[in-house]
């Protein structure tokens, strides 16, 4: 079983009780959530981590916050456990898995200048985002699924128009490997994609939040 924990991190609203849920946290990790420019990306990291503390209790693997470690591509690790964050405006998901690797994606729909964005696509998924009925929802299912590709892997942004994916397929090939693709639905006109070393099934969890006693 994959599981994926989702939160609005809109529902702080105050500095207060910024600072009360981030005692939920390692002190290391305190420095790192008040560095952020942006009260957002701030909440966002808090909320990344509360649900990923979350995840591990209900695993049974306790908190384990304090032994993240970084690879070389700056991908987070933890023994015993294979997880991943994203978040997208207010909304933040952390997916987690007992048996393989994992990449996890989620995006807010929001006008863009898609030409901008053709470097990152073959040839045969730029038709294919153009010809669509939505060119815009077509762009938004291409990039999730090859950002929770790259995630999975752990190799760089710029390896996107090195991934073409074809959208009759819920799999990836990657030099002989096959890596499993899950759309998900989180509504309000959010895109996510998942994607797995092993083929599970996944079950999703909306939490709510106590501001000042940490995670229902």
């Amino acid at each position: 079983m994959i599981y994926i924990y989702k939160a609005n991190s809109n529902r702080i609203l105050q500095e207060k009780e910024f600072e009360n849920l981030l005692k939920e946290l390692p002190k290391e990790m305190h420095e790192r959530a008040r560095r952020y420019r942006f009260a957002q990306d701030a909440r966002n990291f808090l909320f990344g981590r509360l649900l990923l503390k979350k995840g591990l209790e209900e695993l049974g693997m306790g908190n384990q916050l304090g032994r993240i470690t970084y690879q070389k591509n700056g991908k987070p690790l933890l023994e015993d456990v294979y997880f991943n964050i994203s978040h997208s405006k207010n909304l933040v998901v952390c997916a987690l898995s007992t048996k393989g690797t994992i990449g996890i994606d989620v995006e807010k729909e929001e006008p863009k200048p898609l030409e901008n964005f053709k470097p990152w696509f073959t040839a045969k998924e730029w038709i294919d985002i153009n010809k669509a009925p939505s060119s815009i929802r077509q762009f938004y299912w291409y990039w999730t699924r090859k950002e929770s590709i790259i995630k999975a892997i752990g190799i760089n942004l710029s390896a996107l128009n090195q991934i073409e994916l074809d959208p009759s397929q819920d799999f990836f090939i990657d030099q002989g490997k096959k890596w499993y693709l899950n759309n998900l639905d989180f509504g309000d006109d959010f895109f996510g994609a998942l994607c797995s070393e092993v083929s599970e099934s996944v079950n999703v969890r909306d939490l709510g939040f106590n501001l000042y006693n940490g995670i229902i």
